[in-house]
């Protein structure tokens, strides 16, 4: 089973994804944290466990350490420079999307429709590595 490292402060936005992959019949082990020190500190654990995610999902505006500063250590930190990441955040900031260009990741803007968010998260799965 493919894991998830996701990464939002907003608890209502995990229950949505959660409820569209048990709907399209996706079975992935979805670990939630809340900020990204608690993300950079589940990588650490997962490759000393060898269990590393297939893939890493950002949300930007998060508490302790956001998601621009925690995707900066993701990309320069050695061990995980190979976890496919994808920033999936409400910003719809020029700043940001520069900033995710410049980190060669994609960045997906939340969608308020719940069908457009469904295909959104499908389109998230598509990054997840074998």
């Amino acid at each position: 089973m493919r894991t998830l490292l996701w990464a939002d402060d907003d608890a209502d936005d995990l229950l949505l994804m959660k409820d569209i992959l048990l709907k399209n019949g996706k079975e992935y082990k979805i670990v939630e944290v809340a900020n990204g020190k608690e993300a950079i500190d589940y990588l650490h654990a997962s490759v000393k466990n060898n269990d590393i995610p297939s893939l890493v999902i950002l949300d930007i505006n998060m508490p302790v350490m956001d998601g621009k500063q925690t995707l900066a250590l993701i990309k320069n930190g050695k061990h995980f420079t190979n976890i496919p990441v994808v920033v999936f955040t409400t910003s719809n900031s020029e700043l940001d999307k520069l900033f995710c260009k410049k980190m060669n990741v994609e960045m997906i803007t939340k969608p308020p429709q719940y069908a457009s968010l469904q295909n959104a998260v499908m389109h998230l799965l598509s990054f997840c590595r074998e």
